[in-house]
């Protein structure tokens, strides 16, 4: 149960970023066929004074991975009360699309770069969505 109260606490702070964005993901995240696409948001925080190394990171890392296969969505935020602090919004095709994404060269190469700069382990969330519209 402590799982699914991160899970809702991590999506709620992502669509207080903007709610715009959230009308736009949350109807994204439906397939045309009606089934559920596989949404991820993950938190990345920064230890303090590493905001921008992690943001020089996490910019290029992102563009890159929007052209992985099965990723349909890729949006990187910044919380704008607490600079360092990064949230993913992705949404992939199935889990097998994030597998993948989790195995590429661009991910294994972050690892060590990341394990400096980061305050606490990064976070993934993975959802489904019940409604959306």
């Amino acid at each position: 149960m402590a799982d699914q109260s991160i899970d809702r606490r991590l999506l709620l702070q992502a669509a207080a970023f903007s709610p715009a964005l959230a009308a736009v993901v949350t109807s994204q995240a439906r397939a045309a066929d009606g089934a559920d696409k596989l949404v991820v948001i993950a938190e990345l925080v920064a230890k303090p004074g590493q905001a921008d190394a992690l943001r020089d990171i996490m910019v290029p890392f992102t563009a890159g991975a929007r052209h992985e296969p099965g990723c349909e969505l890729y949006v990187l935020m910044e919380d704008r009360e607490a600079p360092g602090r990064f949230l993913t919004y992705e949404i992939w095709t199935n889990p097998a699309a994030l597998a993948a994404h989790m195995q590429t060269p661009e991910i294994k190469a972050a690892g060590p770069k990341l394990a400096d700069i980061l305050a606490k382990p990064f976070t993934q969330a993975k959802l489904k969505t019940l409604s959306a519209s």
